[in-house]
């Protein structure tokens, strides 16, 4: 997005002054409300106010100032952001239902037609189900994984692109954020499959430390898998730390998978516990957001949210939210810390 990257040079070039840390509702929208002056000191005093502004979008943001400013994002651009989440979720929570229900009415029918069997052998009764129709299930399973890679990545990118367009005064409708995250779906993919082999290849060296030591008996196998398990988690902390402002740089930067990973490390030098912090935290409240509508609507039947509609629906809704705010939040961490 060159228009956003235009602006923060411009506001940098235009001021040396301590950065403003305010940021009222609607600032977004005032940039792209202007209107014609003729009297000379009327535009001096439009291009002061707008030069201000400019100053307080790309000033450095303390945490509560950073959720400050991505719930006023999300607000701001509420239609675009739930319909690109919309996108994304929608998808995978008809997925959810179909599987689901599916599931629910086979083994609603094996216990009606076998009453006389305990709980473990319905169970393996399912099981069997499951083997007889290995096929159908491993083809809807693969075609959900397709689908909502794509949506996923693609809506990511898109509502990263629609964040830094909000700050570059220059707004777009969903569907053109859209066509913009999809233009950069392999570099969003490669970035994600890097990223994702990386962690995972490390977890599976750990998990294989953990079953030879069992395997072997032996104490100082055991040794070195909980001192690994704890190595990989410090490591994975930081590393996770590093990489997350990768779309924001794949999108507003341009990079390539490899460059972007390169780039997002260097952005978050010295700043990965102010990044990780943040992340940490919306992703804690989401938690506690979702498992409190749980409790309330779902009760105490932990299958609810796969085998009700109620129970998808309200298993839907944090995400719709947590979505955008996630990727509003990465855009928003991403600028403060270029200033």
């Amino acid at each position: 997005a060159p228009s956003f990257l235009s602006l923060q040079q411009e506001t940098r070039n235009q001021s040396h002054s301590p950065l403003g840390q305010g940021f009222p509702y609607g600032k977004f929208s005032s940039h792209h409300q202007e209107k014609k002056e003729t009297n000379p000191s009327t535009n001096s005093l439009n291009n002061t106010n707008k030069m201000r502004e400019n100053e307080e979008l790309f000033a450095h943001l303390s945490l509560g100032q950073v959720f400050s400013r991505s719930i006023n994002v999300f607000v701001d651009r509420f239609d675009v952001f739930m319909t690109l989440s919309a996108v994304v979720l929608v998808p995978a929570a008809i997925f959810g239902a179909v599987v689901g229900l599916t599931f629910g009415m086979e083994a609603i029918m094996i216990a009606k037609m076998h009453p006389e069997e305990t709980e473990e052998e319905q169970a393996m009764d399912m099981i069997q189900f499951l083997v007889n129709h290995t096929f159908a299930v491993a083809a809807v399973f693969l075609i959900n994984i397709i689908v909502s890679t794509l949506t996923t990545l693609v809506g990511e990118g898109a509502m990263v692109r629609a964040s830094a367009d909000t700050y570059a005064a220059q707004p777009q409708g969903w569907w053109t954020c859209a066509k913009l995250g999809f233009q950069h779906f392999c570099a969003l993919w490669g970035a994600g499959c890097i990223v994702g082999g990386i962690i995972y290849g490390g977890m599976l060296f750990v998990g294989l430390l953990f079953v030879q030591a069992a395997r072997s008996n032996s104490g100082f196998l055991a040794f070195l898998a909980f001192a690994g398990m704890i190595t990989y988690g410090v490591a994975l902390v930081y590393y996770i730390s590093s990489v997350m402002l990768i779309f924001p740089v794949i999108i507003i930067e341009n990079k390539g998978p490899m460059n972007a990973i390169r780039r997002s490390f260097e952005v978050s030098e010295g700043r990965r516990c102010y990044i990780f912090c943040a992340i940490f935290v919306l992703w804690v409240v989401k938690l506690i957001v979702a498992q409190l509508l749980h409790n309330i609507f779902n009760g105490d039947n932990p299958l609810a949210a796969i085998l009700s509609p109620a129970g998808i629906i309200v298993s839907f809704i944090p995400d719709l939210i947590y979505l955008p705010l996630n990727s509003i939040l990465k855009t928003v961490l991403y600028t403060s810390i270029r200033v």
